[in-house]
C-alpha cells in the first residue's frame, strides 16, 4: 500500500513540473517572438571628474567707482593710469550722405536754405575725395550719414546760433544682440560752435562756421586715410 502512495505522489509532482514548464515556455513565446540580446557592458571604466581637475570660474572683478575723463564722441584708450580719448576715422567709408536741418521759431523770417549749407558741405567734401552720398547694401541702414544742424533763436537785433556736426555711424554694442534686420546708430565724430550776431551779419557767420566744421571733418578724414596708407605698406 506504502509503495502504490509514493508512487502516486512521484507520479503527481513530475505532472506538476511539466505544467509549470510548459506554462513559461507558453508565457515567454506569447509575449515575445524573440528574445532581445542584453547590450555589452562596457569595458572603459567611468571616472569621474575629482575636484582637483574642475576649472574653478572666475568671479567678476569688482566694481569701483571711476570718473569720466571724455565726453565726446570717440575712442577710448587706456594710458599713463588714465582713459583718454580723441576722435578715430580710421577705414570709415569715402561714401558719406550729407544732411542738413535749421530749427528756429516757425514765423522767423531768417533767409537761410537747408540746400544752401548743404552744398557748401558737399564742395568741401569733395576736395578730401569723399563722396557726399550714402551707398548701402540692400538690407543694410544708410549709413555713415553727415549732419548739420542748426539752432537759431531771435534776440534784440540779432540771432543767438549753434552749429553742430556730427557722423553717424552704425555700431555694435556688447549689451544686446541685434536681429539681422536691425541696426544700432551712434555718433562717432562731432564738432560745434555757439554764435551771437547781428542780423545783417549771422548768415555768413552760420555760413563761415559749418565750412569751418566741413573742413575740419575733411582734414582728420583725409589724415587717417594716409595713415592707412602707410600701415599698408
Amino acid at each position: 500500500m506504502r509503495n502504490t502512495t509514493n508512487f502516486f505522489y512521484k507520479i503527481c509532482f513530475f505532472a506538476l513540473l511539466f505544467s509549470a514548464t510548459a506554462i513559461a515556455q507558453t508565457q515567454t513565446i506569447t509575449g515575445s517572438n524573440r528574445l532581445e540580446p542584453l547590450n555589452p557592458i562596457p569595458t572603459t571604466p567611468i571616472v569621474n571628474p575629482t575636484l582637483s581637475s574642475l576649472k574653478p570660474v572666475a568671479s567678476p572683478p569688482a566694481l569701483v567707482p571711476q570718473q569720466a575723463t571724455y565726453l565726446h564722441p570717440g575712442i577710448l584708450v587706456f594710458r599713463n593710469n588714465t582713459w583718454e580719448g580723441g576722435d578715430h576715422l580710421l577705414n570709415v567709408s569715402s561714401n558719406i550722405g550729407v544732411y542738413v536741418s535749421i530749427i528756429k521759431p516757425e514765423s522767423d523770417p531768417l533767409a537761410i536754405s537747408e540746400e544752401s549749407l548743404k552744398n557748401i558741405v558737399d564742395q568741401i567734401f569733395k576736395k578730401f575725395n569723399i563722396n557726399p552720398v550714402t551707398l548701402a547694401a540692400p538690407g543694410h541702414p544708410p549709413l555713415p550719414a553727415f549732419q548739420i544742424q542748426i539752432l537759431a533763436y531771435p534776440i534784440d537785433k540779432g540771432y543767438v546760433v549753434t552749429c553742430e556736426g556730427r557722423l553717424f555711424e552704425s555700431v555694435s554694442l556688447q549689451r544686446f544682440v541685434l536681429d539681422p534686420a536691425m541696426a544700432f546708430q551712434a555718433i562717432t565724430w562731432e564738432k560745434k560752435g555757439l554764435h551771437v550776431g547781428p542780423t545783417d551779419k549771422i548768415i555768413e557767420q552760420i555760413q563761415t562756421n559749418v565750412a569751418e566744421i566741413a573742413q575740419s571733418f575733411g582734414e582728420r578724414f583725409d589724415a587717417f586715410e594716409r595713415r592707412k596708407k602707410d600701415l599698408s605698406r
